[in-house]
């Protein structure tokens, strides 16, 4: 099965719709936030699941914006927070290696379920730092 098919076959397993973009890219919608899949058409199992523009960078807020992503980032382990090169939106991304559709599964489950949390986690740890 190539890879393509099976992300989209076990996003399907877990009740999920997923969709494909006009560049080919796979999204699904959880908890009203857009996670895309990406991943290379190479033999490597390799796949990242990103959550963009979770947060907007107020203006003057980018050292602050930094620092709550590298303390979210070391919080939940498993998601990479960071900001776009603009400096202008905070993203979270979750990256991972499978060897079968059942550990592909288990961290597609495990990355929405982090991810759903990103942006509370996120704000919090910006309000912490803030005050």
């Amino acid at each position: 099965m190539e890879k393509r098919e099976l992300i989209l076959s076990v996003i399907e397993k877990l009740g999920y719709t997923p969709q494909v973009d006009d560049d080919g890219d796979v999204y699904i919608y959880y908890q009203m936030k857009k996670i895309f899949f990406m991943f290379s058409d190479d033999a490597e199992k390799y796949v990242v699941v990103t959550c963009p523009n979770i947060n907007e960078v107020e203006e003057d807020g980018e050292a602050l914006a930094l620092a709550a992503c590298n303390k979210a980032t070391r919080e939940l382990k498993l998601v990479k927070m960071y900001t776009d090169s603009t400096m202008s939106y905070v993203s979270a991304s979750c990256e991972f290696y499978y060897d079968s559709e059942q550990t592909l599964t288990m961290c597609v489950e495990k990355s929405l379920s982090v991810l759903g949390v990103a942006r509370t986690v996120y704000r919090n740890t910006k309000a912490e730092l803030d005050s």
